[in-house]
């Protein structure tokens, strides 16, 4: 083992060990969370497993059958509490993603492995008295904080998460509410730091309503940041926008549906997906804060009892309007699943996404994936699951050349095979 790979495995042992160690004190009611995905495959040109990716602006991925990446998480989370009924918890998660290139992968700046840090925060709560307080909770470090995704897709339309503190579930009327500050760029920056180059970092204020009941089996739920460029070295800041607004409508065709609209502006305008996450060091400038933009998305899950079908219905749009250039996406997928029993099942997921960028191109793709599955349980969202996958994919010239270019020049179809595990838990 080298020295290099030592040293950069010592902060995550230290973690681990100090995590460990506490657990023995606290074991009971200790959580181990977390998410894993592998698979191998190949291409009908030859060589390994390829991946078929619109770019920019589809925002399209349509994971089935069309994922290269090895990636796991693990969240360990620690109770502490006492008689009276004041609690906390202590919640740490790294990510590992090996490139999957080699037998020996290792842990350091040039090596193939990656491990990153992706939550490290305490919540609390039971400190007040009977009222709008009494089931709030208070957070502070880097979570996963409000994020909304569309699982067949992978896709995050809606991700505040960050570094930050706040407080939740206050009770106020008919809906809860929190509160939390967040901020992008680390602290101790300076002026001079080639690390950061402009030491400019991102608040974002949120105010979030949730749990509103609004008509039967349906519930509503907003949030809206307010960002705010800062520096303490001079220079232009920005600031701007982003409200979120989603509802959710439960016991339809046995699963629910979700309906959300992201629209923001200045700091919030400038993106098409993990707004206003996605907001990082240095885009605070006013150069980078006249724009807007606005989104919509639909995610349905059925589940039909009795006829052994499941599956899942997407499809988003959304227009970005920044610095005297329009761009715009579309896409829309479907995946059903069909069980032949409670541990074998088959599921096809056909998708497409088109855009159009600044400079006129409208890239699209069409995919096509068929994959067999083995379970231990019945249902869509049963897991782990073992799959193998046939996937084949039709492009235009104006999305480029996908796959990295494996079907050669000038190529607008291919077809990739595989299988592939994936558990989360």
């Amino acid at each position: 083992m080298t020295k290099s790979f030592k040293a950069s495995l010592l902060p995550i042992a230290v973690a681990a060990a100090s995590l460990l160690g506490a657990a023995a004190a606290q074991a009971e009611g200790a959580e181990w969370h977390g998410y894993m995905r592998t698979q191998v495959g190949g291409t009908s040109a030859g060589g390994n497993l390829q991946c078929f990716d619109p770019g920019w602006p589809s925002r399209s991925k349509f994971r089935l059958g069309n994922e290269c990446d090895n990636y796991a998480e693990a969240e360990m989370a620690l109770p502490f509490g006492d008689a009276n009924g004041v609690w906390a918890k202590y919640h740490l998660m790294f990510a590992y993603k090996p490139k999957g290139a080699g037998d020996y992968e290792a842990v350091n700046a040039n090596g193939d492995t990656e491990l990153a840090s992706r939550q490290n925060y305490i919540e609390a709560g039971g400190f007040f008295d009977r009222g709008a307080f009494e089931d709030a909770k208070l957070w502070i470090g880097k979570r996963y904080y409000n994020r909304h995704d569309i699982h067949i897709n992978d896709y995050y339309y809606w991700d505040n998460s960050g570094n930050g503190a706040g407080i939740e579930g206050v009770k106020l009327g008919p809906m809860k509410t929190a509160f939390a500050y967040l901020q992008t760029g680390g602290n101790n920056q300076s002026a001079s730091s080639s690390a950061t180059n402009n030491p400019l970092g991102v608040k974002r204020y949120s105010l979030r309503a949730y749990d509103i009941d609004v008509n039967q089996g349906g519930k509503l739920e907003a949030e809206w940041v307010a960002l705010n460029g800062s520096t303490a070295f001079g220079g232009s800041t920005g600031n701007g926008n982003v409200l979120f607004v989603e509802h959710t409508q439960s016991g339809f065709l046995g699963g629910y549906n979700k309906l959300a609209v992201v629209v923001g502006d200045g700091l919030g305008g400038n993106a098409l997906d993990w707004s206003p996450n996605n907001v990082g060091n240095g885009s605070g400038s006013d150069s980078n804060a006249k724009g807007s933009s606005a989104r919509i998305h639909e995610s349905f899950y059925f589940d039909l009892k009795g006829t052994n079908w499941s599956g899942m219905l997407s499809a988003s749009a959304g227009r970005l309007d920044q610095n005297g250039s329009n761009v715009n996406f579309f896409h829309v997928g479907i995946r059903p699943q069909y069980n032949f029993s409670a541990n074998k099942s088959i599921a096809v997921e056909l998708s497409h996404a088109e855009g159009t960028d600044a400079a006129g191109k409208r890239p699209a793709l069409d995919k096509l994936t068929i994959a067999p599955q083995l379970t231990l349980s019945g249902g869509f969202w049963a897991r782990p699951v073992l799959r193998a996958f046939v996937t084949h994919a039709q492009w235009n010239s104006d999305a480029g050349a996908l796959a990295n270019g494996a079907f050669g020049a000038g190529a607008t179809n291919g077809t990739t095979f595989g299988v592939q595990a994936e558990a989360w838990w």
